[in-house]
């Protein structure tokens, strides 16, 4: 039975609403008729599913457990269903007088208790709803961002999102979730439930909003809505197939200011106590302020294209490039004998310290490998006499030198350390793009868009092939994963109906050798729910069955009717499984050689014995191979079953993470880091695919695991977003926080 904090109330008390709208009442009541009505198919399906799984159960126990699961749904059907709709109704009945429901306090409390206190069941219903309602908020997007926008056109008084939208199908899902909190059935029967409304109504949500979305438009409410499901890329990003080297949900607006507004932001820095400028700004270096003549724009931009012409650092010098820009500036303001060190006028103060401040970004910014972060360092100088020469820079976003920086960071964000980059063609490439323009550049910024289009064209050659690969590392992931679950579920069926008997030796061996084979094939081709299940599973109990000495009647004229249908069973499946037809009759011979002799001379004739040690571990079960008990666990044993408990948290984010997402990963036992994309879940077996650069697999994760591996920070999600505009505006960031302080007085 459940506790007592179990039985949650599934209508909410609250005083009587005020009337809702004409066509909020008319999308309501629509939506509810046809989710009603699927409610309806939904418990009949789960009243047949029931009474199905209890007559294939293996113990008493479960049959049991089935059984009551069935009675309690059929007794409290109504219940459930007057509740949905009563929450339901009560979403939009919120929604249109802008009022939140107050949680029923035993909701609360399970809800808000501490990770450490939350239930296993709790926690395994939870990640089944949130499944659900990602799955169909993904495979809707489009339909309930419409109705989203009309919903929010005629609710002029409250935004309409996701948590206050009662057809959003987290909302719908939690609705039924609480609902069936009157129902007193096990974890097991209630997450099957959750399978079929899953299955036979939030499947059908695009329908419903469908049909939603039509009623709103034939009234005239935003009759051409645009779909913004991602932000639009920014000018700088090129409209290729580098673009998909972004995750999804990292995609973000270019950051463009002109150079006078950035001005002013400098300038408040310059008035900061030394104190507050080291937190902000801890490089910041005021050239203008220096005790000599200044120098004049164009003097500069020769000192520094000398000085670019004969710049060629190593790689080993790249890695100690933290403050080259200001040392170099610093050295051509005091190069000038016994003169005092030469100022700079305030512009050209200005460009140089919002360079300086970019590159500090780069080479502190985890998200690129550090030999990525020397390769685009080495533009230093390029970049810093553009920015002199065109104050548009830091308002362009399609400048080609802000869109190859931005790409170069792209194209490497899977570059990680096991990568030797002399041999690498990406590393290659870009040290000499780097190097070409170095040596090219002088005036025009035609040399950063030819090297732009050189870089673009790898990209894309490569992308294709790694795609190609990828596509067929996810197909290969998929199928393994398939077979696994096949090859679970037939030794796990198997080893249930073996356990407690005893058999022939010779019948033992054909079930554990042949005919597990057998049904490993059949879940392969046919699944878990098919009668071919069904019927290869069930003659495993008839044959354990046949195989016992009869010597009442009844019990006697079964076998001699059953016998030839079983034999016969028994040479369609050999024939299926079967190298060849000798070797099937071989062993069909043997069983019926067998059932006769123990129907005719008894037990004696035949040696019993119960699944050998090495059978019961061919069935993926070692004899004595329990959970231990905590008093019994070593300290690593102890962490890692905290680690299982407190996940909570890191099981929805996990969830949550988009696929072509990149992260690094450290591998606890070698300390090995590398640089993955989440390429596919699988739903099957629960299992997430990580692939390198290259599009072959690199690591495969189950979905807890990768939320323990989260929780103990091996894993770091990278931001794949643009590089330069991601620099600008953390840079303007931290500009903004000196402006905070003075506003206030």
């Amino acid at each position: 039975m459940k506790k007592d904090t179990d039985h949650i109330h599934a209508v909410p008390k609250e005083s009587p609403p005020g009337p809702l709208p004409v066509l909020l009442r008319q999308v309501k009541d629509d939506s509810l008729a046809t989710i009603m009505g699927h409610l309806e198919n939904l418990f009949g399906s789960c009243d047949d599913l029931f009474f199905d799984l209890s007559s294939r159960a293996v113990s008493n126990s479960e049959q049991n457990l089935y059984f009551e699961s069935m009675r309690e749904v059929r007794l409290r059907k109504n219940g459930v269903t007057s509740g949905f709709k009563r929450l339901f109704e009560s979403g939009f009945n919120q929604l249109a007088n802008n009022t939140t429901r107050i949680p029923n306090p035993q909701v609360a409390k399970i809800q808000h208790n501490t990770l450490s206190l939350v239930q296993n069941d709790a926690l395994e219903q939870d990640v089944a709803i949130s499944s659900m309602a990602n799955k169909a908020r993904t495979n809707c997007q489009e339909s309930l961002y419409h109705l989203n926008a009309r919903l929010d056109f005629l609710s002029p008084s409250i935004t309409v999102t996701k948590q206050n939208n009662p057809m959003d199908p987290q909302q719908i899902c939690n609705y039924f979730a609480e609902a069936c909190n009157i129902l007193d059935i096990n974890i097991k029967a209630r997450i099957i439930l959750f399978k079929q409304f899953d299955r036979l109504i939030v499947n059908k949500l695009a329908i419903i909003y469908s049909a939603a979305n039509n009623t709103l438009i034939e009234a005239g409410v935003l009759p051409q809505v645009q779909f913004r499901g991602k932000t639009n890329p920014s000018p700088s990003a090129p409209q290729t197939e580098n673009n998909s080297l972004r995750s999804a949900g990292q995609m973000q607006q270019a950051i463009e200011m002109e150079f006078a507004e950035l001005s002013v932001l400098l300038a408040n820095i310059r008035q900061q106590s030394p104190e507050n400028l080291a937190g902000l700004a801890p490089n910041y270096t005021q050239y203008s302020a220096n005790p000599g003549p200044a120098l004049a724009g164009h003097e500069l931009l020769q000192l520094l294209s000398s000085i670019q012409q004969n710049s060629t650092p190593s790689f080993d010098e790249e890695l100690q490039l933290g403050n080259s820009l200001r040392q170099i500036i610093s050295s051509l303001l005091s190069n000038h004998g016994k003169e005092p060190e030469r100022a700079l006028n305030q512009p050209e103060d200005d460009t140089i310290n919002l360079v300086a401040m970019f590159f500090d970004f780069v080479l502190d910014d985890k998200n690129l490998p550090v030999p990525v972060q020397a390769l685009i360092s080495r533009l230093q100088i390029p970049v810093l006499r553009i920015a002199l020469k065109d104050k548009t820079f830091f308002s362009n976003s399609s400048h080609p030198a802000r869109t190859l920086i931005n790409t170069i960071a792209e194209a490497s964000i899977g570059w990680d350390d096991t990568t030797q980059p002399q041999k690498d063609h990406l590393y290659a490439l870009i040290t000499k793009i780097t190097q070409d323009i170095n040596e090219q550049y002088i005036d025009s910024n035609v040399t950063f868009t030819l090297k732009l289009d050189e870089l673009h064209e790898f990209i894309m050659q490569t992308k294709h092939k790694s795609n190609l690969i990828e596509k067929r590392t996810g197909q290969a992931a998929e199928g393994q994963a398939k077979t696994k679950l096949a090859k679970t579920a037939a030794q796990n069926t198997m080893y249930a109906k073996l356990e407690a008997v005893s058999l022939p030796e010779t019948i033992s061996q054909f079930l554990t050798e042949h005919w597990l084979n057998l049904l490993l094939m059949t879940h392969l081709k046919h699944g878990e729910d098919s009668p071919e299940w069904v019927d290869a599973t069930q003659l495993i109990d008839d044959l354990a069955w046949a195989s016992q000495q009869h010597k009442d009647p009844k019990s006697q004229a079964r076998y001699t009717k059953i016998k030839p249908n079983l034999l016969s069973r028994i040479a369609t499946g050999m024939n299926q499984i079967a190298n060849s037809p000798e070797a099937a009759n071989s062993v069909i011979t043997q069983i019926d050689k067998d059932l006769d002799l123990l129907q005719t001379n008894g037990d004696n004739a035949v040696l019993f014995r119960p699944l050998s040690v090495e059978q019961a571990k061919e069935l993926g079960h070692t004899p004595g191979g329990g959970s231990k008990s905590w008093k019994n666990m070593t300290g690593v044993e102890r962490q890692q079953a905290r680690y299982k408990q407190l996940t909570y948290d890191y099981i929805r984010k996990v969830e949550q993470l988009p696929l072509h997402t990149w992260v690094s990963y450290t591998n606890p036992s070698s300390g090995e880091t590398i640089r993955c994309k989440l390429a596919s879940k699988i739903e099957s077996s629960d299992t997430y695919i990580f692939v390198n650069r290259y599009g072959f697999k690199a690591l495969e994760r189950s979905r807890k695991d990768f939320a323990c591996d989260m929780q103990a920070n091996r894993v770091t999600v990278l931001d794949s977003g643009q590089l330069f505009d991601r620099a600008m505006g953390s840079i303007l960031g931290r500009l903004n926080k000196t402006i905070k302080p003075q506003a206030a007085h």
